[in-house]
């Protein structure tokens, strides 16, 4: 069992033990020297009731009657004396027995009760040579509460990204970031985060006091004008307030680090074109001494591949070796908006560069939003408006827009509204897209280095991680990675937690140095044609019929093969399903109604997977997209209309038939004898494909994590050739033993091959003889065995054992010890909390002090990191509170 108990006696505690104020007469008074003379009343009604001989323990006092501020007296005596006066002398003939020597005239003396111990240090203050005498006290105080108070900004209720509360409410209406548990500790000051973008307006009233510095730069122009050079240019204003925007300021709204500063650098010029590569170079190494962070919500405007320029490559390399003295700039860059034409972020080689973050968004809801752009290299994820949403039957959702600072007056995405409302964006004029979410992330990272300066920009990255967690375990893309870390392609590892992330940043210590190891094949082999699959097998099955060629879907794919089911033909889907398809798989005819329907259908229904076929076009076939939007959990594929009626007309003879997905692809084994943990994963590919959007390119670890680099996409009209490829989904995983590659081409007509790959794994070495990602030294000092695996929890505190690790922490002991804290919540409530873990239940117990009972007020699930319960606000009484954990 472990309890804390919390005791507040001051204004600032919570409702219970409510006392009337007493008069002089209804008390007995005591004066002390604390050195200066100190009257006490003590209320007869309010001695505790725990008692020493009959006595009470302690007394309950008020310096001025009718306080409703009160002191404990204790049992225990202060005694300072002068050098006329000796201990001796002042003890002889009175109860007092000497306790403790604090200092050569400094003394604790121990009385048989509380009462004694007030009349005798009474007595003691009035002796000459007396210069401190008075009981040992529990004296008012408060907690400066780790959850920040509201803040005055009148649209702070608007931001629903920082809080995602009901208004003057303590409800949770969705996740947030979680600011306010990181505020009281920082709140940016020290760091310098440059807004790469179209000019910040610096006349901002709401971003003025974070821009009065001298490090703003236009590369358009060469001047330090870091203002828009135009006044259609309104991007960069409500990037920068969502980063750091000032709060408390009682004026629109609050940035994730409202005391950053804020640097405007300025690479659009007057026409909305983005400065050459070399100013861009300019750009990534600009004051690199000073800006500690980078926000980029910029990145490739097209379908096809786009690649970092050697200037530019350099310009990253110098900000990030060279930069904060050698511990690298930050940089927080947008992962795209093009979701929904097939792109994938590691088609932008600003997104996927290692010494960045890559940041996905996510919906008000903590689902990934309709158009962010996936990709493997994705780290973290923030959150973002998403409007439009097609779910059924043509119906859309809009969900919130992220409200923000906007350009001044009639400039802007606002222009009209009453007081300063034209200021800011919400609502209608909200901010959306991957542009709003990396800023949050930039700000973040000005938290965690102003809460720790000292940390490397990868030591910050990987705080992100462990601060993230997953908002959606709907999402059928989330897999486990080796080192038991929920990941995603659309949202990396998930929405970090700013509090959690300031809480990791002040105990961190630095990460080792890191390390590479290659591992190349130079063995070429075609990529099979048109590999995607449905094969049936049943009694009599024709040709065209036993392997059916198929368009893939963006629900989950089918890389290894599926299991053999039976099929079962369920017309057009276009109502819930009655078939029971538990173990079976289902066909489709496409028309009616959407694809994401249908397929949600057959999944409801229990269906393993699915097959839709075409209600038209003969061979023709179509790419299902929009399914992932709703997250539709099982693989899908497409086939045409002759393939469909073949199939169709083959199942009304024989229901026996089996159905498989299969993935026809060309396979490498990279063996990788060293062992790291690892960090970030390349894979270099040389190609000579004439259709990159036939192509599929997937990398597993030994570990059985996937990571998908390349897939179907509608950029038709480019090659693919040599292109690096990035993946964060193998973090701390061990990278010793098989790496497997898997190449297909999953559309007919143009065909290629594959001329050699190499293997680069970033990371740190350690000693892992059993390959599970745990320094075996490690392992044997805590355990005394390598039996323990890296997902392991033993101590259940929600840190696993490869967590531990990289913390520094006892695995067997909880990394943060059970303690409460109080906080204002705002006028209404105050916040009580605690750490816990998902694996345990909590129950609060509460008394108005130490010598009444404690009654149970609650029990609550643990939560991770922290567990949170309300109570009402007053002023006028206190309370003493108690969670424990059975």
């Amino acid at each position: 069992m472990r309890c804390r108990v919390f005791f507040l006696w001051e204004a600032f505690s919570v409702a219970f033990c409510s006392m009337a104020a007493v008069s002089a007469g209804e008390a007995q008074s005591f004066s002390f020297r604390e050195p200066a003379p100190t009257v006490y009343w003590v209320v007869p009604s309010a001695v505790g009731k725990e008692a020493v001989a009959g006595k009470p323990e302690w007394l309950r006092a008020q310096r001025v009657p009718g306080s409703t501020s009160f002191t404990l007296l204790g049992s225990r005596v202060v005694l300072k004396v002068d050098a006329a006066q000796t201990l001796s002398q002042a003890l002889a003939g009175g109860p007092l027995k000497l306790d403790r020597t604090v200092a050569p005239n400094l003394f604790v003396l121990q009385a048989p009760d509380a009462l004694t111990a007030a009349q005798e240090a009474q007595r003691l203050a009035a002796l000459p040579g007396v210069e401190v005498c008075h009981p040992v006290r529990r004296r008012p105080a408060r907690l400066h509460g780790s959850f920040a108070y509201k803040p005055n900004d009148p649209y702070f209720h608007l931001q629903w990204h920082l809080e995602n509360r009901a208004t003057d409410t303590t409800v949770r209406l969705g996740p947030d970031l979680n600011v306010r548990a990181a505020w009281p500790f920082t709140r940016g000051e020290g760091v310098l985060i440059g807004i790469c973008d179209d000019g910040v307006e610096l006349t901002h009233p709401d971003l003025a006091a974070n821009v009065r510095n001298n490090n703003h730069h236009n590369f358009a122009t060469g001047s330090t004008n870091g203002m828009p050079m135009s006044n259609t240019q309104v991007h960069a204003t409500a990037v920068a307030g969502l980063a750091a925007a000032v709060a408390g300021n009682k004026r629109g709204v609050a940035g994730v680090a409202p005391a950053a500063q804020l640097a405007s650098l300025v690479i659009w010029d007057a026409s909305d074109n983005l400065v050459d590569e070399e100013r861009v170079m300019d750009m990534f190494q600009f004051r690199s001494d000073l800006i500690g962070v980078q926000n980029h919500s910029w990145g490739n405007a097209g379908v096809e591949q786009l690649s970092l320029s050697a200037l530019e490559t350099q310009g990253i390399a110098n900000a990030v070796q060279k930069g904060r003295h050698g511990l690298g700039v930050v940089m927080a860059r947008s992962g795209g908006n093009d979701r929904l034409n097939g792109n994938d972020a590691n088609d932008d080689g600003y997104a996927q560069d290692p010494r960045v973050i890559a940041v996905g968004a996510v919906r008000s809801t903590g689902r990934a939003a309709s158009y962010s752009t996936p990709g493997a290299c994705l780290l973290v994820a923030s959150f973002s408006g998403d409007e439009g949403v097609d779910l059924s039957g043509g119906a859309t959702t809009n969900y919130p827009s992220l409200c923000t600072t906007d350009r001044h007056g009639v400039l802007g995405y606002n222009s009209s509204g009453p007081g300063d409302a034209a200021d800011y964006g919400f609502g209608d004029t909200g901010f959306s897209g991957t542009s709003g979410s990396a800023p949050q992330v930039a700000g973040l990272c000005a938290l965690i280095l102003s809460a720790n300066p000292n940390l490397s920009y990868r030591d910050v990255q990987q705080i992100l991680i462990l601060s993230a967690p997953q908002l959606d375990l709907a999402d059928p893309d989330l897999q486990i990675n080796g080192a038991g870390f929920l990941v995603s392609h659309s949202t990396g590892f998930g929405v970090p937690d700013a509090g959690l992330a300031v809480q990791l940043a002040r105990r961190w210590t630095n990460r080792p140095t890191v390390t590479t190891v290659s591992v190349t094949s130079t063995t070429a082999a075609d990529i099979p044609d048109d590999g995607l699959r449905v094969l049936v097998s049943g009694t009599g099955a024709p040709p065209d019929v036993q392997s059916i060629p198929a368009f893939p879907s963006d629900c989950p794919h089918p890389d290894a093969a599926t299991a053999e089911l039976p099929l079962v033909d369920v017309g057009q889907a276009l109502q819930p399903l009655t078939n029971n398809l538990a173990g079976k798989a289902a066909l489709i005819q496409r028309g009616g109604s959407y694809f994401v329907e249908k397929l949600g259908y057959a999944a409801a229904a229990g269906a393993r997977f699915a097959i839709v076929y075409n209600n038209v076009g003969g061979d023709q076939r179509v790419y299902m997209g929009g399914a992932d939007i709703q997250f539709v959990p099982i693989p899908a594929v497409f086939i045409s209309q002759d393939s469909g009626e073949a199939l169709h007309n083959y199942l009304q003879q024989h229901s026996e038939a089996r159905a498989q997905l299969w993935l026809n692809a060309a396979r490498w084994s990279l063996q990788v004898t060293n062992t790291l943990l690892c960090e970030h994963v390349a894979l270099r590919v040389q190609f000579e494909h004439p259709r990159r959007a036939d192509v599929r390119l997937t990398l597993t670890s030994p570990a059985g994590t996937r990571s998908v680099l390349h897939h179907f996409n509608e950029d038709t009209n480019s090659s693919l050739g040599d292109w690096t490829f990035y993946t964060t989904h193998h973090f701390y995983e061990s990278s010793a033993g098989t790496w497997q590659v898997e190449v297909s081409d999953e559309r007919p007509g143009q065909t290629g091959r594959v001329l050699g790959l190499t293997l680069t794994l970033y990371g740190v070495p350690i000693k892992d003889t059993d390959h599970d990602g745990l320094d075996d030294d490690w392992e044997m000092a805590h355990f005394g065995t390598l039996d323990c695996g890296p997902k392991d929890d033993p101590d259940q505190d929600g840190y696993n054992n490869l967590q531990e690790m990289i913390l520094g922490a006892d695995p067997l002991t909880a990394d943060v010890a059970l303690q409460l804290d109080l906080s204002r919540w705002n006028e209404q409530f105050v916040r009580l909390s605690w750490p816990s873990s998902t694996n345990f239940t909590y129950a609060v117990q509460a008394a108005g002090d130490l010598t009444e009972p404690l009654t149970v007020l609650t029990n609550l699930p643990g939560a991770f990191p922290e567990t949170e319960w309300f109570v009402p606000y007053t002023n006028t009484t206190r309370q003493l509170y108690r969670v424990w954990r059975p």
